[in-house]
């Protein structure tokens, strides 16, 4: 695969964040990508790459109920946002990680993406989507690198309020945080998270 596939926007709102670092040669550029590639795959440690990330994620496994460290289709990310949490997700929202690509670095345009789309909490699989997108959205998360620059980036899609058929709570709160994600408030800011992975503090 030479590039990364991103879902075609049909519905609700999208973004495309992208954060750029160049460097002087392409022995720098393969180095620091390898350790780009293990930023992004380290889910339960972005948090820690800037203050600018106020949101934690951690990875789940739906198969043991645990904590995991492993980065594969089907494992989920709990999502902790500053505010009122998700009354479905007792307390959290909820992703499946759906789809991960990769470029080879033959090809001189290595890649990882990550696919995640809004589901029910592991322990209330026949309940609500505990998320305040509804399972039409996605984000992609990219790092890639073309030549001797560095890129990280979010392509949101399809990102629509989970405001139908859901419990009055759900339907307070969701509207809420979505509306603050839509003109960039709250805890989700993409920009400062491509800006962490790509630089984290030192």
């Amino acid at each position: 695969m030479l590039y990364p596939t991103i879902p075609t926007q049909l519905h609700g709102d999208f973004q495309d964040i992208v954060s750029i670092k160049c460097l002087d040669t392409i022995e720098e550029a393969v180095k620091e990508f390898e350790k780009l590639e293990n930023r992004l795959r380290s889910v339960n440690e972005w948090h820690t790459f800037s203050e600018k990330i106020k949101t934690k994620f951690a990875l789940f496994d739906p198969e043991t109920n645990k904590s995991s460290t492993i980065l594969k289709i089907g494992n989920l990310i709990k999502i902790d946002i500053p505010g009122p949490g998700n009354p479905s997700g007792s307390g959290y929202d909820w992703t499946r990680i759906i789809d991960i690509q990769t470029g080879e670095e033959s090809q001189n345009f290595p890649f990882l993406a990550i696919r995640i789309k809004p589901c029910p909490a592991p322990d209330a699989k026949d309940q609500p989507v505990a998320h305040f997108y509804n399972d039409e959205a996605s984000n992609t998360f990219i790092v890639r690198r073309m030549g001797t620059c560095l890129y990280a980036e979010v392509h949101g899609r399809n990102e629509i309020e989970n405001t139908n058929d859901v419990p009055v709570l759900d339907f307070v709160r969701n509207k809420a945080i979505a509306l603050g994600s839509k003109h960039g408030l709250g805890g989700l800011n993409w920009l400062g998270f491509t800006q962490a992975i790509l630089s984290p503090a030192e």
